[in-house]
Formats: C-alpha cells, structure tokens, sequence
C-alpha cells in the first residue's frame, strides 16, 4: 500500500469499525509473530489447548497437531493453493481427525468453536508483513481466528478516480496469492476496496467473478464500504463462510480439463439459505418460494442450503429431496453437488427405487424427478424432510405436485425459480409461497437487481420486420386448377384451406427460411463473432430446426469457400464454421426418416454442446426449438436469433440464456450485453415477459365444495349404468362390458352428455383431495368414453395425399420475402402514406393521422373485408385460403411493427456527429465545437422534457466532464468499467431530476461507449 491517503481515509476507520463487531484490534508489531510465520502460533497452542481436552491433559500433544497444520502451507505453491486451502478448511472446520500418541482411537481436533464464539479469539490487524528476507509483502488488513489469517483485505486510496477495487483484488490475485500463498492457505475469503466498492472472493478468483456485499449503490461513499464490511466480516459471519457457505468445485471445463474453484457464497444465496433454514425450524411454517432470476445463481443457492440443512445438528439428520420436472435438469443438479463434494447422494433410478428410499429413511441427499410420485402414496411423514424445487411452476403446480406433496406430508417445501406465474389459472406464489412472506416470497432477487450487482448483464433488443406479397390472384388460380385436379369437393377445399392458413405455413415457407438465415448470418459476423461469441437460433419447430440447420450449412459452405479464394495459400488453413441442431428425434408418428441424422445420444449431445461453449472452437451456431429452454448455461452465447412465439415465462426463460457474464480469454473484454434478434415481432410481449409476475394476481374462483357435490351425485348416476363391472380390477374384457350397456346410440349420446360435465368438473377441480377417492372410476369412464368415439375422419388421409402439394402452393405465391433491420422502418411515415394510397387501401392521408400502427393496420383489414363482400369479391369456397392468409399476414405485420415501434431505438445517432466526421475528412474539424459535447447536446435537447427547467448545455457539461474524470482506456470493454461510467451518468440526470426521462439515459450511454 502506498501514501498516506488510503491510511487515513480507508484503512482507519475500516479498522475502528471492525473492532466495533467483535474483532480486538491488534497493532501487527504486537502480534508476537515473525515475518516468516502465517501464523500467531502463540494464539494457535491456546486454542488447540482450550478447545481439545485430550490436549488439555498434555499439552505436549500439541506438537502433534502443529506440526501438520505448519506443513501444509508449505504445500501450497506444489500441491496448489486451492488444493490446500480446501485440505485446510477442513481442519478448521473440526473435519480432521487424529489419534495422539498414549490413546486409542481417533478424536476430531476443534481448532474453532462454532457453538461458542466466547471460545475464540478474534483479532484485526493492519499493515501485516509476511515473508522472508528481501521478499516481504504487506497486507493492509488481516482477520484472524485463534492465530489463523483467515481474512485478507486490500485497500485502495479513493482520491484517485483511475484506480479503484479492481486494482486491489488483481494485487491479491495475482501478486500476493502467487508470490506469498502460504499466507493464503487457512484463508476464508479476500476483499478488496478503494473506499466506495466493496467486493470479496475466494482465493485465485479471477477478478470478473468478485462479489459485492448488498446492493451496488449509484453513488457508493465510505459509509456504504464501511455497512458493507461491518454486516458481511462480524466474526459470525466469516465463520458461516467457513462452515456452510464454502464450496470446491471441480468442473471439467469446456476444454476438456478441470480444475479445482472455490466458490463462495453471493449475499443473496446468504440471506436466501439462512432464511431457509430458519423457516425449516419454524414449526408453524413449512414452505417458502424463492425468486431469483434466470442466471443469478439459484443452483449453488440448492447446493449451500443443502449442505447447511444436512450439518445442522438440530435437524436430527434430514432427508434432503432435490427435485426437478425433467431428467436433464437433475442431471445437471446432481452435477453441480458432485463436483462440489457434497456427502451422501442418491439418485434413484426409478419410481420404486425413490419410494422405497423414502420408506426405508434413508437421510442424506435424493434427486429425482416429480414424475417419479406419480401414484405414490404416503411414504414418509417425518417432519425433517426438506424438498428442494428447481424451477418451480410447470409441473409441481399440478397433479404430480400435490402427489409429491401427499407422499411427504410433514416435509418442508422450498421452490428456486427465476420465472414464477402469475395468471388466473396458475399462480406460483399461491402455490409454493408462504402469505404471510412479503410478496409471498421467502426471498427475491430480481433481474434489475441482478444486473446492478453485475451478476448478469442486459438483454437488448433488436427486431425485425419480414414481409411478403401475396400473389391472391395467383394462389385462388392454382388452389382452383388443384381442387379440379384431384375432384376436391367444398368441404374437402376448406379443410385444405384451413389447415394451410396456419401460422406454420408462413414461417416454413423456403424463401423466407433463406431470407431470415442470410439476415442473421450477416449480423453474427458483423456484430457477434468479432467478440468473439455464438449463436442460438430458436425456431418454431423440429421440421424448421432442420430447414434452418440446412439453409445455414449452406450460407456458411458457401462463405467458406468465398474465403478460400479470396485467400489464397495461406500457412494456417482456413477453419469452416458450423452449424449443429439439438432437437428430439423418433419420438413422433410418421417422422422424416431423414431427421435420423440429428438424432444424438445423452453422450454427443453433451460433446455437442461443450464445443458450442468452447472459444475457438468453430461450432458457432446452434439450433433448436424446445429443448434448451432452461437449465443450459452458455455463458459465450452473445445473441439468441428468435424465430418463433413466445409469450410469458417461456419467452423469459428463452431470453435469458444470453444473459450471462462472459470474459474473452483472449482479449480480456467483458460481454457488456446479451441480444435478442426478433424475427417474429413480440413487441410489448417481451415487456411483459421481463416484468416481475405479480404475486397478487386474482385465481379462478371456483365453488368448490358445490361442484364437488355436483360431481359426485353425478358420477354415482352415470355408474348405474355399469353396475357389476369392477372397475378396479380392468381386463381386455372389461371395455367389452360397458360398451355392451349401451347397445342403441341414444344410450351412447346420454353417456357422453353425462360424461362431459364429469370431465368439466374434474379439469376445473383436480388436483383437490376429495376426488382422488374418484380416481379409478373416473379414469374407467374416460377410457370408455374415448372408446366411443369415431375414429379419425378422411381430413388427415386428405391432408396426407394433399398436404405438401397446397403448402407449395401457397409458397409459390408468397413474394418478395424481405427481411427489414428497426432502423429502416419507418411506420406512417410519408412514403408510407404514398404507397397506402398506391394500393387502393387508403383514399385520404388524414385517414391515419394520429393513428397507432394498431389502428392502421385495423383499418386496412376493415377496407379489404368491405371489398371482399362487395359482389365483384365472390369468389369460390376455396378463396378462403387466399384471405386467411391475407388476415395472417396482415397480423404478422402488425405484431412486428408493434414490436419496432415498442423496442426500436428512440432516434437516431445525432446529425452533429455526420458533420463532425466531414470536418475531420476536410481537416476542419478543429474549427468545430467538441462533436461530443454537440452529439451530446442534440441528445439531450430531442429527448429532455419540454418544461425542464435546466440548460442543456450544462448538463452535457456535467457528463462530459465526470465521464472523462473516471473513464479510463479500455473502460468499456470491462463489466467493471462500464457500471462505473454508467453510475455517475445516472447520477448527473438524477441531480439534473432527468433520471426519469424514457430512453436518455440509454441513448446518451449509447453515445458515450462509442465516442469516450
């Protein structure tokens, strides 16, 4: 540490406030200890002396436990230093056992007391030298616990704004944790701080992936360093670190090796997993909903709180059941606690297995899938069961949730989910949530949240617009020239009609594939690939997954070899790029015999995409449509090209995959953004999907008890019917009886009339307890019921011979097929205008002025009706076709436009900056004023309210003049640089009471990433 400036302003009164909660400050020249030493031996015989009796009956058993704690640190810099610290962590957690000569047996050796922390000694120390002769380092501030270093900080003088915590927590990382990293070994966790940022880590952390302690402030003081430090080092909370909030984790990195990483907890996987196991000890509350966003860490929140629950020892050793809705989610779950040495894990392979764990008591930890309740009775009613649910909302809301449930009726119930729903029909917070809890959830950390504490980054938006012409004409020509052909009669007509009016239709025409393809590839290359990022392309479903697949191989074949004639010979060979598509294969009747080819094991799909998270490697493409929605992790992915509909939770849970943090390996530049390429025109639907599900939204209310009675007078009336027929022991003869009940069709419509308000009942109601009793019966009834119907009519035979024949039709006719970027689209512009009135659509300009796109494109589609119920628009039946095609396109049109309006940038990039260019081609440019001050100004004036009483001018120069105090070169290429510059923005339109303003602040970030 160099000057007297962080002495003054950090160090002291961050070592007075310390000493405030709990620490004795001692002066490093008091600590009795030489340089050499990373320990106060003196205060380490004491406590292995005060807190082990077997030593305390001879204290010269102390050697033998000294001498192995004084070897390992000298192991660090061969063994590595996690390694060590993790083997050390073990000691000081009481994890280590010994058997000291003149005794039988092994003892655990305490060397800190837990329970008792009077039993401790807690001491902070500042400017602390370690080393040997001509290699010292000084440490500004040391925790230490019972003699051992267990907290190491790094202060940073505040004065200079260019340099700030990261400068600090790089020194320790990759200074001191390698040139003196025995100091390192019993270390808990690092901090580092220039007085207004307060980060922490474990050892050999890289810098990007250091946490802050609570909410990052948009104008951070001492005071918010100092809260910080005092809440997260009080000598409780450094142990809890220690003992439940630690993790080593040795995943196999996407090159194929693995290291060990030592994970330490977030401040919100802290407050979560600690109210968690209140609650679990809380005898009148037994469930809690926890709410953190898509990619903040809610599977190392599982793992922590796991671990905790299962070392409690007031919890009687728990049974920890870890739950998820599909098989690929558990995987991924019972990876993150393997590689995370949790104790004691099973995973059942089957329904019988899982049960018969429970029945047996097995305690520790089980994962398993919901569907492994089905038809479960009660198999456990210990009171010391926690369930732990990961994405929570799709099927633990329904049947197999509330079996779950039956089976385990004592246990506590705990939901991790990032996209909870709140609708009239299904409502997470009622579900999972206690409403007693603020918001009905136990703990919540949303994206604004998470993307403030840099534990995500954003999501931007760019949409497109796709249009095509209808040749109508046309199309009614050659679906009549096709219905003469085969001698389609009017009901055959409209049922090809009706079918080929599908959304599916539009979006699996080839043009249009090829258009949108050859869009993205432009924008991957131009944008995303030079950052070194992949692609995600989501389509609307596995026969698009393969056109696209194709149409891409292609586009990319085709650029490959471009490049290599452009190149000529080179020393290193050009590397072609790739596509691959993750889809399910051969699980569909009548499938394309040719998708085998994208059919991949459990094995390639993980090869698969472990290649598509590698940098460098050239698969940089990936296609799918419904896996990967949740549960993939591709922090490289930079941009999700979306080509189908979505809406709520699904379409946030979609959006999300590229929003999380990401350094390049090579350039050291941070993914400052996570883009959303929207070919479909979702509009105000990703406003909703992003907005957080209110916890209030009113259910259904239903009549319960009265529809249950109903139901059951009902189900007793229609059973007289069946009277002698054991519907709980069903046969192949079975079905065979209770057809014979009714032998004349009257009999068969009075079934079916009774049965349908049975259904309706049962789909209103279940899953409630009192018709579980009704279960066999009412499944025997709809087993019957189904058995009367009739069977397929000539429609699918007709669509089958029929069917590709109207698609390429309709392909055929669809035209110019163009793909438009938002800043190329302009709705109710003047030539606009001109071409609605052009087409006949339009006879008075005055007829959309002030109009919304919504009100143009209404209009539009009320003209053409009238045209079309005019006698000169008769036309045969199957110019329905044409006209259900023209209502799609007109709603496509309507959605993407929307969307441009709704998503688009506010303006423009300001015209000052185009002549600010020109002076510079011209060599005149100094006789201009600063083009970002007039850039700046042109922002400020188009976007500031009409009645705001500042000067522009002043507040560009408020900007201007703190954006250039604490930029610094490559500023925006880091995470850390680029929530600086945007905190002090902020804080000018704040103190300018412009913060509210919509879209300045992002545009005039925009400008300033660019140009400063």
């Amino acid at each position: 540490m160099s000057g007297m400036g962080e002495l003054v302003s950090v160090q002291a009164p961050l070592v007075a406030a310390l000493a405030g909660v709990g620490w004795v400050h001692v002066p490093a020249d008091q600590l009795g200890r030489p340089d050499e030493d990373p320990f106060v031996i003196d205060q380490v015989v004491d406590a292995l002396v005060r807190l082990n009796p077997v030593i305390a009956e001879d204290p010269e058993r102390v050697h033998e436990v000294l001498r192995q704690l004084r070897t390992m640190p000298l192991t660090a810099q061969d063994v590595g230093l996690v390694e060590t610290n993790r083997d050390f962590a073990a000691w000081l957690r009481g994890e280590v056992t010994h058997e000291f000569v003149g005794t039988k047996g092994s003892v655990p050796v305490r060397l800190i007391d837990f329970d008792d922390l009077s039993n401790n000694v807690f001491v902070v120390s500042e400017e602390v030298r370690y080393g040997t002769p001509g290699h010292v380092a000084r440490f500004d501030v040391v925790l230490w616990v019972n003699g051992f270093p267990l907290v190491v900080g790094e202060l940073k003088t505040p004065v200079n704004q260019k340099v700030s915590w990261v400068k600090g927590a790089t020194e320790l990382v990759e200074t001191y944790q390698e040139g003196w990293a025995p100091f390192f070994v019993p270390n808990v966790l690092t901090f580092a701080t220039e007085g207004k940022q307060f980060r922490y880590a474990g050892v050999r952390t890289p810098v990007q992936y250091w946490h802050t302690w609570g909410a990052v402030k948009d104008q951070p003081r001492l005071a918010d360093v100092l809260e910080a430090a005092t809440s997260m080092l009080t000598p409780r909370t450094v142990l809890d670190f220690l003992s439940d909030f630690t993790a080593f984790e040795t995943p196999q990195s996407d090159d194929g090796t693995g290291s060990l990483n030592k994970l330490v907890a977030r401040y919100t996987q802290y407050e979560a997993v600690n109210l968690i196991v209140d609650r679990v000890k809380d005898p009148e509350r037994r469930k809690g909903l926890i709410y953190h966003t898509q990619g903040s860490g809610k599977t190392l929140a599982m793992v922590f709180a796991a671990g905790k629950l299962l070392r409690d020892p007031d919890l009687n050793n728990p049974t920890i059941v870890l739950v998820a809705d599909r098989v690929q989610l558990v995987q991924q779950l019972w990876d993150q606690f393997r590689t995370t040495s949790m104790p004691r894990l099973q995973v059942p392979p089957t329904a019988g297995a899982l049960q018969a764990l429970l029945k047996g008591d097995r305690r520790g930890l089980i994962f398993t899938t919901v569907h492994k309740f089905a038809n479960a009775p009660v198999l456990n009613e210990r009171s010391n069961i926690v369930v732990l649910v990961d994405e929570a909302h799709r099927t633990q809301e329904g049947d197999l949730g509330q079996t779950m449930r039956a089976a385990l009726p004592n246990a506590n119930l705990f939901a991790f989910t990032g996209t909870p729903i709140a609708d009239v029909d299904r409502n997470t917070f009622a579900t999972f949530g206690d409403e007693s809890d603020p918001g009905s959830a136990l703990h919540t950390y949303g994206t604004d949240e998470s993307i403030r504490d840099g534990m995500t980054v954003p999501i931007h938006v760019a949409p497109r617009k796709v249009e095509f012409t209808l040749d109508k004409e046309g199309l009614d020509e050659a679906f009549k020239v096709l219905a003469e052909d085969e001698n389609l009669d009017d009901a055959e007509q409209d049922e090809l009609a009706r079918r080929a009016s599908r959304a599916a239709t539009f979006f699996a025409n080839p043009d249009r594939v090829r258009a949108v393809c050859e869009d993205l590839v432009d924008h991957f290359y131009s944008t995303v690939d030079p950052l070194g990022m992949k692609a995600q392309i989501v389509v609307v479903d596995r026969a698009a997954c393969v056109a696209y697949t194709e149409e891409l191989d292609r586009i990319l074949e085709e650029r490959y070899q471009k490049a290599l004639a452009e190149a000529g010979e080179l020393e290193v060979p050009l590397v072609r790029d790739e596509v691959a598509v993750v889809m399910t294969v051969g699980t569909a009747k009548g499938e394309d015999a040719a998708w085998q080819k994208y059919a991949l094991t459990e094995a390639q799909e993980a090869d698969l995409l472990k290649r598509f998270r590698t940098y460098g490697d050239p698969l940089k493409f990936l296609v799918c449509t419904s896996k990967l929605g949740t549960g993939f992790n591709a922090p490289i992915e930079g941009v999700l090209y979306l080509d189908k509909p979505l809406k709520d939770h699904t379409l946030f849970q979609t959006i999300t995959r590229a929003n999380r943090t990401w350094r390049n390996p090579e350039t050291g530049a941070d993914k400052r953004y996570g883009i959303i390429v929207d070919y479909v025109g979702l509009g105000a639907g990703f406003a909703k999907a992003m907005a957080p599900a209110n916890p209030e939204q009113a259910q259904q209310q239903i009549e319960i008890d009265g529809l249950i009675e109903v139901f059951e007078t009902q189900l007793e009336t229609t059973m007289l019917r069946f009277a002698g027929i054991d519907v709980d022991q069903q046969g192949p003869q079975t079905l065979m009886d209770a057809q014979a009940r009714m032998p004349r069709p009257e009999d068969e419509q009075k079934f079916a009339a009774n049965y349908v308000m049975l259904e309706g009942i049962w789909e209103a109601l279940w899953p409630h307890d009192d018709l579980r009793t009704h279960r066999k019966t009412y499944r025997f009834l709809s087993q019957v019921y189904a058995s009367l119907q009739p069977a397929p009519g000539p429609a699918d035979h007709l669509w089958h011979r029929l069917g590709a024949k109207t698609l390429d039709l309709v392909h055929r006719h669809m035209d110019d097929i163009t793909v438009t970027r938002a800043d190329e689209v302009v709705v109710a512009d003047a030539e606009t205008v001109r071409t609605l009135i052009d087409e006949g659509l339009l006879e008075d300009p005055k007829e959309i002025e002030g109009k919304t796109a919504d009100d143009i494109i209404d209009s539009i589609a009320e003209r053409l009706k009238k045209r079309q119920a005019a006698p000169s628009g008769e036309h045969p039946v199957f110019k329905s076709l044409a006209e259900r095609l023209d209502r799609l396109r007109q709603r496509t049109l309507a959605a993407a436009e929307q969307s441009i309006e709704w998503l688009r940038e506010a303006f423009q990039l300001a015209k000052d900056l185009t002549a600010a260019e020109k002076a510079d081609d011209q060599g005149t440019l100094d006789l201009l004023p600063d083009p970002r001050l007039g850039a700046l100004t042109q922002i400020f004036r188009e976007f500031a309210p009409k009645d705001s009483p500042v000067l522009v001018e002043r507040v560009v120069d408020d900007i201007d003049s703190i954006v250039r105090e604490v930029r610094y070169d490559g500023w925006e290429a880091t995470q850390q640089g680029d929530q600086l510059v945007r905190r002090h923005v902020r804080s000018v339109l704040r103190k300018h009471q412009l913060h509210k303003t919509p879209g300045l602040f992002e545009r005039a970030y925009e400008y300033i990433a660019e140009h400063y």
